[in-house]
């Protein structure tokens, strides 16, 4: 995912400009981790939404 998704994802989610701006500083310094950003997401009080992808992508990959 590119940060200009993420911001949009973000922005989307309801967060202030100053959370985005905080989580996308943690992605330009550890990288793209959905589970992480969730987390991160739920100590904020957001309801997770970025790991729905990947359990997406996990469960075509079982089924295969």
């Amino acid at each position: 995912m590119t940060l200009e998704e993420i911001e949009f994802e973000l922005e989307m989610a309801g967060l202030s400009r100053e959370q985005q701006v905080k989580l996308l500083s943690s992605v330009k310094i550890g990288g793209y981790d959905a589970k992480v950003l969730d987390q991160k997401l739920r100590l904020m009080g957001f309801p997770p939404i970025f790991s729905i992808y990947d359990e997406d992508e996990e469960e075509s990959d079982n089924k295969s």
